[in-house]
């Protein structure tokens, strides 16, 4: 018998540094779309938002990733944004990763930040919805996600998909924000509820103190 695709959800319970609220508030000026919503002007997200709050939390995300991947291991980074996640695991880790965003700038950005980035290994970027993914069935080892889950206009089917897309006994890793803890996103869906009603196996749901320590 095949194994369950399984998911981990790692929940925020702090709020950004004080010192970068009005970039964060800038980067965040998002619109709805169809499939999300889009959080604004890429290139600020990526300078004060990705580049600098996140460099942290990143590092410790694409080392756990690692661990748990061979050399060369397939992963699908959902809500890429400008992608740094996604070029640290592909650079610094040899993995084959693929990153996905519904905004069209943020894949842009992703893209040029690839092409400035050097020799080396380099992930790909695509547009897509996370509702609607555009690969065959068993295509990752792993699928990863970094603060976008709240963004999706259907999560029930975004994580569908992502069971869809992952090899019988791959993982889906999640990290995402509980309701009233970051002042941009006081009415965001709990996380773990959410899961909870997917096809998924939920393994494991801990919080995480961000942007300071994991």
């Amino acid at each position: 018998m095949a194994r369950r695709r399984t998911l981990g959800i790692a929940l925020g319970t702090t709020a950004a540094a004080a010192v970068a609220v009005r970039h964060i508030r800038r980067g965040h000026a998002g619109r709805q779309v169809a499939g999300g919503i889009l959080v604004g002007d890429a290139a600020a997200y990526d300078r004060f938002v990705h580049r600098h709050l996140l460099g942290s939390l990143f590092r410790g995300i694409a080392a756990d990733v690692a661990t748990a991947l061979p050399l060369g291991g397939r992963v699908l980074e959902v809500g890429c944004g400008p992608g740094r996640l996604s070029l640290l695991l592909a650079r610094r880790y040899g993995l084959d990763v693929i990153g996905l965003d519904l905004d069209s700038a943020m894949i842009a950005r992703a893209r040029g930040n690839a092409a400035r980035a050097g020799d080396g290994r380099r992930p790909s970027f695509v547009v897509g919805d996370v509702a609607s993914l555009g690969f065959p069935d068993g295509s990752f080892d792993l699928v990863l996600s970094t603060l976008s889950m709240h963004h999706w206009a259907d999560p029930g089917a975004g994580l569908a998909e992502i069971g869809r897309v992952l090899q019988p006994g791959g993982r889906a890793l999640i990290w995402d924000l509980r309701p009233g803890i970051v002042p941009f996103h006081a009415h965001v869906p709990d996380p773990a509820e959410v899961v909870g009603g997917s096809a998924l196996r939920l393994v494991r749901s801990e919080p995480w103190r961000w942007p300071w320590r994991l």
